[in-house]
């Protein structure tokens, strides 16, 4: 063989690696834990030494009862982000004792291994929030979540305060609103725990004329709030409730038997009346399905109006989804193979029109949130049924939240064809 016929075979071979090396590496890792710390008070929490915080808070000494103590490290597992300017919020829901703070933030320009969280808006914020999941910031700057009130500690779950929306404006870093939800809207004592993501629908131009659509997992529901009359009502269909036959899938190596319903809710951009397509799905599913959002906001009765959008296919099954409306491609926290899936809203849903943008079996395993800012995708990992199964690293990161640029993660799949 020649020179110049090795130099060939060489290149080939370098084109084939480094591009696969590429496409299992499209995205930036921003930050990661071993385990979550806290800075409340000046005073640094961040492994299982004693601590005490302030004289009006619980001490954390090894002779107290769980319940009595303010940290406890391994308990802290973060659940929802979202990202406004340099700043990233993180919640940590109290879904067991020593979790301090709930809604935090960090810097990013901070960054570095396991940064500390600090409480959002300030230290006083401890008391006043319970337990919040996947907050959203909207056109107006704008910081929505809904504190369920619920302290979810296996066992001895309690109903601490309502439920609630809560919207902070992040130029002032001001709560402006918490509107408790209507007792009405509460099925049973499961209710409060299933409300778990929030999508605002706000065009910035009137941003007094908002709403918000809320998923309630455990009772299989939605809750839609107005902003302008400060009213909130529930909705129900069967397309909100779990498939039996998508049970017992397997997450970050364990299999789940969950039935979670109605998870997640992505919006359309705007029509010319200003209209959007709400899809959403159940977690325990491989559906997709559609609602005009006009129905849901003139509280319409939803029969015949749910549309089967179709099915991802095997193993599909997906946590939180958003869209990007430039390109008009949608994105799954696909929980059921540690992926994140890709599909273009210009093609029919099937499982043929569905792809794998990026997949890894540790950076990847369970996808708690996941969302669409500007050009760039972020997802936030935890791990959370090694958590369950207590199989969690112990000296390595357990929780990730990385960014990707969209057109990166969408080349060479089905999903860029109709760019």
């Amino acid at each position: 063989m020649d020179k110049l016929a090795v130099l060939c075979v060489f290149l080939y071979v370098c084109l084939v690696f480094c591009d696969k090396y590429h496409d299992n590496r499209r995205y930036n890792d921003v930050l990661a834990w071993k385990q979550i710390g806290y800075k409340i008070g000046g005073v640094q929490y961040n492994n299982s030494t004693d601590y005490e915080y302030k004289p009006d808070v619980i001490h954390f000494h090894d002779e107290l009862e769980d319940s009595e103590k303010f940290f406890i490290q391994n308990n802290n597992v973060p659940i929802g982000f979202e990202v406004y300017g340099d700043r990233v919020f993180i919640t940590v829901p109290r879904r067991r004792y020593g979790i301090p703070s709930t809604l935090n933030y960090v810097e990013l320009k901070r960054g570095g291994s396991s940064p500390l969280l600090k409480p959002y808006p300030d230290d006083e914020s401890i008391k006043k929030f319970v337990s919040v999941y996947r907050p959203r910031v909207d056109a107006c700057h704008r910081l929505w979540m809904v504190d369920t009130g619920h302290l979810e500690v296996p066992g001895v779950r309690k109903q601490i305060q309502p439920p609630a929306i809560i919207i902070f404006d992040l130029r002032t870093n001001k709560e402006i609103l918490r509107h408790e939800l209507d007792p009405s809207i509460i099925v049973n004592e499961r209710t409060s725990a299933g409300l778990t993501s929030i999508a605002v629908d706000v065009d910035p131009k009137a941003c007094s004329d908002a709403f918000a659509y809320i998923n309630d997992l455990a009772t299989e529901g939605v809750v839609v709030f107005s902003l302008k009359t400060k009213e909130s009502w529930r909705m129900s269909h069967p397309s909100f409730v779990h498939e039996e036959q998508a049970m017992n899938f397997t997450a970050a190596g364990h299999v789940i038997t969950w039935k979670d319903g109605i998870f997640s809710i992505a919006l359309s951009s705007p029509d010319d009346e200003g209209r959007r397509t709400a899809y959403y799905h159940p977690l325990v599913s491989t559906k997709e399905f559609s609602v005009d959002t006009a129905v849901l906001k003139n509280k319409g009765d939803l029969e015949g109006h749910v549309k089967l959008v179709g099915d991802r296919g095997a193993n599909s099954q997906s946590g939180s989804h958003d869209v990007h409306h430039d390109t008009g491609v949608m994105f799954f926290a696909n929980v059921a193979q540690d992926a994140i899936l890709c599909w273009n809203v210009k093609d029919e849903l099937s499982p043929e029109t569905v792809a794998i943008a990026s997949q890894d079996s540790e950076k990847l395993a369970y996808i708690s949130d996941l969302k669409v800012s500007g050009d760039e995708l972020w997802v936030l990992t935890n791990q959370i049924p090694r958590f369950i199964f207590n199989t969690q690293h112990q000296d390595k990161d357990n929780f990730f939240i990385q960014r990707y640029k969209i057109h990166e993660l969408i080349r060479g799949t089905p999903c860029e064809k109709n760019q």
